[in-house]
Parts: C-alpha cells; structure tokens; sequence
C-alpha cells in the first residue's frame, strides 16, 4: 500500500469508512454462531486475522463488555496506525504474521477484506486453513469472505461516493478496480484508489495480488484438514445482509459471501480462555 501523504487523509481512515462495516460483521459472527450453537453458548473471545485496521475486532469488544479480541497485522506502519486508534484494554494488537501466532485458542476466527486470496497456492492455503483450526476451541468458527460471479473476468472500475458521518473528513469518492482475470491461474489484480472532494487523488492506495479461489475449493481444503463442516453463506438480493448458507449461487450474478468453517465438539463443554 502506499504511504499516506501528510497533506492528504490517511489511507487507512478512507478505507475504514469506505470499505468496512464492523458493526455489521459483528452481527453476522453471532448470527453464525447461533446457527451452529442455539442458546448454549455465545462467543467471547476473537481473533481478527489480516487485521488492517483492526475495526471489527474493536466493533467485537466494543459490543459486550466480556469479549476480547485479539488483532494480528503484520504491516508495522499499519499496526501503529490501529494503536493510535484504539486504547480499550480489551483489544490485544499484535504485529506478527498470522502462522506465528498460536495461541490463545479463541471462539471465532475472522479472515475477511478477501484476505485468504493472498494464498496462490493450495499447499500455503490449506496449511493456512489447517492453522486456523488449530487455534479454535471445539465447535470454534472460522470464518473468511469470498466474491465471484461473471464480472470478476471483466476489467471494470467502480465508484462509490462516500459521505461520511464522522466530523472533519469530508465526502470523497472511493473507486474499486479490477484488472481482469487470468482464467488459466485464477490471478487477479485488484486496486482501490481514492478521490477526495477538492478533486486531489491518491491513486493505488491498496494494490492486491490476488488468486480468486471457488467455495467449492475452499470447503474442500477445509473438509480435507479436519473441520467437521464449511459451508458457503450467501445474501439473497431479495433479502439484502440476511445471510444464509446455501449450496449454489445464481451463475449470472456477481456475489460478495461468507465461508463459515466449524471444528468438531468434544465431548467436553466448550472453554472460554481469556
């Protein structure tokens, strides 16, 4: 990613209000979990892989005060930047690559922004998949995000005029672009470029070389390394943010979805480490 100028905003405030809805991520985890849980348990403890920065695991801590969360990036300047933000005790941010650390065992792991499409290879994807169920409490989540559909194959550029709510960052323009789709190697380049209300631009402000892996590909790998089940969740167009998991997808619609992965139970009750 670029570095921000010390005449522009920082990249990073522009991605969280452009891209991110933590609140929203928050409901979808526990929504997950009473799917697999029913009333029996609730998730307490959380770990945001691919951190960035860090916004769901504060929305996590900030939405009862008994869950932590723990946030692991691995870009220092980046990691500083999420410091700066959050002081809540609650909220551990770690600099580390996330095959490094090992522990504590938490309820949920989040892999989301696409992070696991940094994996080209299925051998460093599934030991990815298999780290994460390592590090989960039985009946533990992992949960990643994916997206697909026809138009990933076309080069395209999307723009969203953002407005936000907070004082002192005025309305800007934020544009999503996709430089087309290898077919034979699932490579894909994709950029985010910002432009701010007095026309400025910060062009590439995140730049990501992608591989568009399939569901059926990452429940398979998931399956292979031990989770008891994977499904993908997708939101009907007809019932907008209401998740759901499903065997297919139309053909002929783009998709934004969840993959929810499950360790097996024990048949000891599930332990909450703090």
């Amino acid at each position: 990613m670029n570095e921000p100028s010390n005449n522009l905003p920082h990249h990073l405030d522009l991605y969280r209000l452009a891209v991110q809805n933590p609140i929203a991520e928050v409901r979808f985890v526990e929504h997950a979990w009473f799917h697999f849980h029913g009333d029996a348990s609730e998730p307490m403890l959380l770990r945001e892989d691919f951190a960035g920065t860090c916004a769901v695991a504060a929305a996590w801590v900030a939405s009862d005060p008994d869950r932590q969360a723990m946030a692991i990036e691995l870009d220092k300047a980046t990691v500083q930047w999420a410091l700066n933000q959050y002081d809540d005790q609650d909220l551990h941010i770690v600099q580390a690559d996330v095959m490094a650390v090992d522990e504590p065992a938490v309820d949920v792991t989040l892999a989301l922004n696409f992070s696991v499409l940094i994996y080209h290879e299925e051998a460093s994807l599934r030991a990815y998949l298999a780290h994460g169920l390592a590090g989960l409490v039985p009946g533990g989540l992992l949960i990643l995000d994916l997206f697909g559909g026809p138009g990933v194959a076309e080069s395209s550029v999307q723009s969203v005029r953002v407005e936000p709510d907070e004082s002192g960052v005025e309305p800007f323009t934020y544009r999503w672009e996709q430089r087309g789709l290898e077919v034979a190697t699932g490579k894909i380049d994709c950029r985010i470029h910002f432009e701010l209300g007095d026309g400025r631009r910060i062009d590439d402000a995140f730049i990501y070389d992608w591989r568009l892996w399939q569901p059926v590909q990452i429940i398979d790998l998931a399956l292979q390394v031990g989770f008891e089940q994977a499904s993908l969740w997708w939101s009907d167009p007809l019932e907008p943010g209401r998740y759901r998991p499903v065997q297919e997808v139309p053909s002929d619609r783009d998709w934004v979805g969840y993959v929810v992965c499950q360790a097996g139970l024990s048949d000891r009750d599930i332990d909450h480490k703090s």
